[in-house]
């Protein structure tokens, strides 16, 4: 993994974009040694090179004669012009697709692992991002049909998908899901259903009348721009954004709203013991986050953050091909500020909105959610075929951050080639920042494997998930633990109870456990089933039957089973009960969890610390007990959240059993 891919994964550690700081680079060799290196050794698939540090551009180019990419170029046969002067090719790779076998990767894919794989050029690679608010159930439905139909015919297992929300965080971006993970998710009738961040949550909670759209707007550019930016830093060749959407804010600053006086509330949207609430009396600081957001949404001129996202996707290389969603409108004149009375008949009303102008920008393609919208996706398809992807030394040494224009002609006849058409140059700042010597004994911060893989179990969770399940292996015995979540439970989910069934296998797909069970009224169920197969479960599926339904989850163990502890079982305590068992490790800031280690031997001593996303430790203090027994007995640990903020963490727990350590983690999240 070149040196940019591991700055992006420690970016993503961190869960937040740093403005202006890019990843490290590592400089190519000048062409006379590149050179001698052709010609001493064949040419593996090269990482991507960070071409702000060396101003060495690579270039996706698609020579074709009927039709068909021409094969059996070398870089003799290529002319690039940037900015309208000839640039000297320091190198030439062919890259096909069609011939490639599937790979490896297995169904959930973490962040970092789709990083690497996007990195590849011999992967082709499609985000799609849905807006939410732009759907009703109906126009869902048949956008969803036709954007499956689409997956199942034109992608091709080496294909790296992504699927988003723009209600999303652009960290939230997993690449390389499967194609079943993505309709499994897709098929669920609540998905479509829009959730408000945190944020947007409390500034709705404002006196935000007319702020609405602003609101939307605000939080889908934060998507778009982290999406295409964090694409530019990872990958040269073209990547293709499916943007589903009824339309692009383009609005310019409203002086009315941002002068307007705020009003008196109420009651106030905020942050009540760790959850969003109402606040009986505002507070001045409640007070002054309102003013102080609401005039910088009223000020942001959103036609020149318009024109920067397409700016940004030219000089990351990434095309928008928008599906226009069509809006619903009264089919009858209804006065204005009137609520809509129910019944009232609708129709659909074509819409840009300015997505014509994105795909036109990015040199892609806007397509209509109607029955032309598969001819549009295959167009999509055909845009990144096979292609070369050329390298040259820019002759343009300037560090002005500025777009630049390539062009890319065939010397024998002149025709010009479809090619990557812009990259954006380095800015001064950036060049400063790549050359400063690092600091002694200072290294990347980037989160250690074990962290990454712990916390990549929270990304798979879902809002609209039926139950929640959790596997822990400890020894011979295999621990799944079911939630149904609360909301559920009291609106009489599973008010007869359901039945449980439990199948576990191993790696080489033998079946090493099986068991069932009996999930109760109130929604919790903890069943122990013995391992019987010589090898250890890697993955178990945990179905509920009840009348007429059945409803599966699937999870996946860790590869290596503790040998002095096992996983965890946890048990939640809060204000809707005691000691109930955990299916899922989120938790509100009101609550405390208590986490029982099994022993799988005699062991000395055992100590436990908290770590950030990042894998550095906390001050936070966690205590660990040992309790032994004449079975092995377990270590315990209780975790409070009140002194927590909101995000992501791992519990990390030692045991030392003479000079043998070992160290087991467990992601969760506070609300």
């Amino acid at each position: 993994m070149g040196i940019r891919l591991f700055a992006v994964v420690a970016l993503l550690a961190l869960g937040a974009q740093q403005p202006g700081q890019p990843p490290a680079a590592q400089n190519p060799p000048p062409p006379a040694q590149q050179q001698q290196q052709q010609q001493d050794q064949p040419q593996p698939q090269k990482p991507p090179v960070f071409r702000g540090g060396t101003q060495y551009v690579r270039v996706d180019a698609y020579p074709t004669r009927d039709g068909h990419v021409i094969e059996g170029l070398s870089a003799e046969d290529f002319e690039v012009f940037e900015d309208g002067k000839p640039q000297d090719i320091a190198a030439a790779d062919f890259v096909a697709f069609d011939e490639l076998p599937d790979d490896d990767r297995g169904p959930n894919v973490s962040a970092r692992e789709g990083l690497e794989l996007a990195s590849d050029s011999r992967y082709r690679v499609f985000v799609f991002v849905v807006e939410r608010e732009a759907f009703n159930r109906e126009l869902w439905r048949e956008t969803r049909d036709a954007i499956t139909e689409f997956l199942e015919s034109e992608v091709t297992p080496r294909d790296l998908l992504a699927l988003i929300t723009t209600d999303r965080s652009w960290s939230d971006l997993i690449i390389g899901k499967r194609l079943s993970e993505i309709q499994r998710e897709i098929d669920n009738p609540e998905w479509i259903t829009p959730v408000l961040s945190e944020q947007s949550a409390v500034l709705l909670g404002c006196p935000s009348d007319g702020y609405e759209s602003r609101i939307r707007a605000d939080q889908t550019y934060a998507l778009l721009e982290g999406v295409v930016r964090l694409l530019g830093q990872i990958r040269d060749d073209r990547t293709s954004i499916v943007y589903v959407s009824n339309g692009l804010n383009r609005q310019p600053p409203n002086k009315r709203l941002a002068e307007k006086r705020s009003l008196q509330m109420p009651a106030k949207m905020g942050i009540v013991n760790g959850r969003i609430g109402r606040i009986p009396q505002a507070t001045d600081m409640h007070d002054e986050y309102c003013k102080t957001e609401l005039r910088r949404l009223a000020e942001t001129d959103y036609s020149h953050k318009f024109d920067d996202l397409i700016t940004l996707a030219r000089g990351s290389n990434v095309a928008f091909y928008p599906i226009a969603v069509p809006m619903l409108v009264p089919a009858l004149p209804i006065p204005r500020g009137m609520p809509l009375p129910p019944g009232t008949p609708m129709q659909r009303v074509r819409v840009d909105g300015g997505l014509g102008m994105l795909a036109a920008g990015t040199d892609g393609l806007m397509m209509p959610a109607d029955a032309s919208l598969n001819r549009g996706l295959q167009r999509m398809v055909k845009d990144v075929t096979a292609h070369y992807l050329l390298g040259y030394y820019s002759s343009n040494t300037k560090a002005d951050g500025k777009i630049r224009t390539i062009k890319v002609r065939l010397k024998k006849d002149g025709s010009v080639v479809r090619a990557r058409p812009f990259y954006r140059a380095p800015s001064n700042k950036e060049m400063k920042a790549m050359a400063a010597p690092s600091k002694p004994g200072v290294a990347p911060i980037v989160a250690p494997p074990h962290v990454v893989a712990a916390l990549d179990v929270l990304s798979h969770s879902r809002p609209s998930a039926q139950f929640n399940a959790y596997a822990a292996l400890a020894g011979p015995t295999l621990s799944v633990v079911v939630e149904v979540p609360p909301a559920a439970v009291d609106a009489g989910r599973w008010s007869e109870g359901a039945s449980l069934e439990v199948i576990a296998d191993a790696d080489n797909g033998d079946t090493t456990a099986m068991g069932r069970g009996r999930l109760p009224a109130n929604g919790r169920a903890l069943l122990r089933i013995p391992v019987t197969g010589p090898q250890p479960p890697s993955k178990v599926m945990v179905r509920v039957r009840a009348t007429g339904e059945s409803l599966v989850e699937r999870l996946t163990l860790p590869t290596e089973p503790g040998q002095l502890i096992g996983d965890p079982l946890g048990y939640r305590s809060g204000p809707r009960g005691l000691a109930t068992p955990v299916g899922l490790f989120e938790f509100a800031r009101d609550e405390k969890v208590r986490l029982d280690w099994p022993l799988l031997g005699k062991v000395d001593a055992v100590d436990a610390r908290l770590l950030d996303r990042r894998g550095q430790a906390l001050k936070h203090r966690v205590n660990a007990v040992l309790q032994q027994s004449a079975d092995g007995g377990q270590a315990v640990t209780e975790i409070a959240f009140n002194p927590l903020g909101r995000g992501d963490y791992v519990v990390e727990l030692a045991a030392t059993a003479g000079t043998a350590t070992e160290r087991r983690v467990l992601a969760f999240r506070v609300k």
